[in-house]
């Protein structure tokens, strides 16, 4: 047996989901469905498997979205541990690869991780788990890999340049670069929520990944080495839970205006915990933080009156109000098929929601994970449906209801994501409001470097949104929306100035991309064939031969087919000559310009294309 270890996520084919969207794209799925062509279709990695390979010291190998042919080739190779990082939805894919290696290389040990693992737990006997898996490893990974490999587990865990994720809307780009980085700052929830699988994961405890000056360092390290990121998603359930931990991050920021002006971070918070600390330390200390973007479990308008105690004091309508009039965009999250909503309140309670305005959206039903407290509730109950593996996500219906039947729910999320896009119109509109806010407040600030730096973050931000407004216009999906568009207009106008010759001719340019996008997807629409990833090989050989201060190398060993060759070169090619096109404009206009924005605008083109973050 070599001694590397071989990480890998599920093979595919992987399932689709209820709408026919796909497993990997989590903008596309969640946090801009329903935004018709300015849906943001996103690639991202398995972060997991690459943890642990940079924290232990034996070679690695990392599969990332393998063809079954890729998986079984390189089993066969021969390596000592396998480790599968997968959900409860990849279940029978992975029992399957379980089963191969069984039988092809029976000495090699095999480990199962993530929530995956967790529900392999909680719904096989022992005995038959030891049919598939030497260990099932329920929590933190890295410090149980150590241990198993004999290696020093008191020793810092590095998070070092992992790829990059991102996403775009397909008119724009269809292979979009990647402008987000990607840490973990710790794991696990004390709040005791009984539907959250991280909750039950880590036995309502939190494990610290990075302290606060490991976490400053490697999002410095993403700053000197990618400089086409404009943000960092940093997860951990909830920052607000650690003042002493955002203070220490604020400043770094306040004494690093060169990383001000290019990217911020993405938190993670509850209502009550931001309005608590907000109330301590007044509003403006978030915007001294950096944070760009926050995900807030909203849940639903009754959740505190039902036991959820992150939910018990503060109004969550004050709390976005005020994070987006400091240009703090986010993420909203709600929920469907609880046991007080019915016939006479779930409206209701989504259009409390959908009253907030959320920048993102994540709208989900109620689903009980297997290991989590509501699936053991549930199931005493006999509230649990029987149904595939392959159903088992946030929009399972494995939940049955006391008020609301099965299709109800899933027919109130899509509702749901198609009312925020007919009030607010796409995120990237309600984006472009509210860091148009955020210049705004910065330029005003007291704090010298909101002044003089974050404001020229904005700056750039809402030069690019704004090059969409000509696209949502012409397919505004309603009149007010429309309406909300020229507004935006005014507001960048009044806010900013007259848009550079350069912004306009983007804009002009991704109107026309809009406009052909739109006549194709009346043959071809977008969820008529969901995102697949493809499949990457990254290696971790341990002797100093990544690519640089990067600690791996990366292979595409699948084959490309042809079509989708000549679509990227075609692409590539569009993008020279867009970028020879605004040059030229620059140039002929510079009186008429913006040095910083028009600067922006065509390093964006040189570098690959036009990505978006949160």
């Amino acid at each position: 047996m070599d001694n590397t270890i071989l990480l890998t996520t599920p093979a595919y084919p992987y399932p689709t989901l209820p709408a026919n969207d796909s497993l990997t794209d989590a903008t596309g799925q969640r946090f801009t469905k329903g935004d018709d062509l300015f849906t943001i279709i996103s690639h991202t990695h398995c972060f997991a498997n690459h943890i642990l390979a940079q924290n232990v010291s034996v070679p690695a190998v990392c599969l990332e979205y393998p063809r079954w042919d890729d998986f079984t080739a390189e089993v066969d190779k021969g390596y000592g541990l396998i480790g599968i990082s997968f959900y409860p939805v990849h279940m029978d894919r992975v029992l399957q690869m379980c089963q191969y290696v069984r039988r092809r290389s029976p000495a090699t040990r095999i480990m199962l991780g993530s929530y995956g693992a967790m529900a392999f737990a909680a719904s096989f006997a022992k005995e038959r788990q030891a049919e598939y898996a030497d260990d099932v490893i329920l929590g933190e990974g890295v410090t149980f890999l150590r241990q198993y490999l004999g290696e020093d587990t008191a020793r810092p865990i590095q998070q070092r340049l992992m790829p990059k994720a991102g996403g775009s809307p397909p008119f724009i780009t269809r292979y979009p670069r990647g402008t987000i980085g990607f840490l973990v700052s710790g794991l696990g929830c004390i709040g005791g929520c009984d539907f959250c699988s991280t909750t039950a994961m880590f036995n309502r405890r939190r494990t610290q990944l990075l302290s606060p000056a490991e976490l400053i360092e490697h999002i410095h390290l993403y700053h000197q080495h990618f400089p086409t990121l404009k943000q960092v998603f940093v997860i951990e359930e909830d920052h607000f839970r650690y003042p002493e931990y955002l203070f220490t991050i604020r400043d770094f920021w306040g004494n690093n205006p060169e990383v001000v002006e290019d990217l911020d971070w993405f938190a993670f918070g509850s209502v009550d915990h931001i309005g608590r600390f907000a109330e301590k330390h007044g509003w403006d200390a978030l915007a001294d933080i950096g944070i760009g973007c926050i995900f807030i479990g909203v849940e639903s308008k009754l959740a505190g009156e039902h036991g959820y105690k992150k939910r018990a004091t503060v109004d969550a309508r004050t709390v976005f109000e005020r994070l987006h009039g400091m240009g703090i965009r986010t993420v909203g999250a709600w929920m469907c098929g609880w046991d007080w909503q019915d016939h006479s309140n779930m409206y209701e309670d989504l259009n409390y929601f959908v009253a907030l305005c959320p920048t993102y959206q994540q709208l989900t039903r109620v689903s009980p994970f297997p290991g989590t407290t509501l699936w053991e509730r549930l199931r005493e109950e006999g509230r649990v449906r029987d149904v595939p593996w392959e159903d088992v996500h946030f929009w399972s219906g494995a939940q049955k209801n006391v008020h609301l039947e099965a299709h109800e729910t899933l027919n109130l999320t899509e509702y749901g994501y198609d009312l925020l896009y007919r009030t607010w119109g796409p995120s990237l509109l309600r984006r472009l409001y509210v860091e148009l806010d955020g210049y705004a407040y910065c330029i005003k600030s007291e704090n010298p470097v909101l002044r003089r730096h974050k404001a020229r973050f904005f700056k750039k931000q809402c030069a690019m949104l704004w090059t969409s407004l000509y696209a949502m216009d012409r397919f505004a999906p309603n009149g007010v929306v429309r309406r909300r568009v020229r507004k935006a207009d005014e507001q960048y106008r009044r806010v900013l100035g007259e848009p550079t010759p350069v912004m306009k001719t983007l804009g002009r340019f991704m109107e026309a991309g809009a406009t052909a996008f739109k006549l194709k997807s009346f043959f071809d629409p977008l969820n008529r064939s969901p995102k697949e990833e493809p499949f990457k090989r990254y290696t971790y050989e341990k002797n100093g031969n990544g690519n640089g201060a990067i600690p791996y190398r990366t292979e595409w060993p699948g084959v490309t087919p042809l079509a989708t060759r000549l679509d990227r070169t075609a692409e590539a090619m569009t993008r020279e000559v867009l970028e020879g096109g605004l040059k030229a404009v620059r140039a002929a206009t510079w009186r008429q310009g913006d040095r910083l924005i028009d600067d922006c605008l065509i390093n964006m083109m040189a570098q690959g294309g036009m990505g978006f973050g949160f």
